[in-house]
């Protein structure tokens, strides 16, 4: 079975009066969203793996650390990271850090959460 990590932002941390992200968008939503992806993942015969950082935060030694103890086959970095002007730095040095420390890995992005398994399927 072929191990995925999604690493995406804590959405409990979000500024939602932020104009870049969607109207209407909430941390349940989010959650639900994230739910739904995992057993869909899973539902195709992948484990999944969440790894969620705090807004705010970047002290990504967590994210090294873990890349560095576990092997993934590919790793999904969200749209709510790479898709955001206030995320790019946080998006580059995850890029980086991935790069580092699971050069095995397959780097996967998705358009959005309903299509992560067809981005995984692409590189897997």
């Amino acid at each position: 079975m072929k191990k995925i990590l999604i690493i995406g932002m804590d959405p409990h941390t979000i500024d939602f009066t932020n104009p870049e992200i969607p109207q209407g968008l909430t941390a349940e939503r989010i959650e639900q969203g994230t739910k739904t992806t995992i057993k869909a993942l899973e539902d195709n015969g992948y484990n999944a793996e969440l790894f969620l950082i705090e807004t705010g935060n970047d002290d990504l030694s967590d994210l090294a650390n873990l890349l560095q103890h576990k092997k993934f086959d590919g790793i999904v970095i969200g749209n709510g990271i790479r898709g955001l002007k206030t995320n790019f730095i946080l998006f580059e040095r995850i890029v980086n850090v991935v790069h580092t420390s699971a050069p095995e890995s397959k780097i996967i992005f998705n358009s959005l959460p309903t299509d992560t398994v067809e981005s995984v399927r692409r590189w897997l």
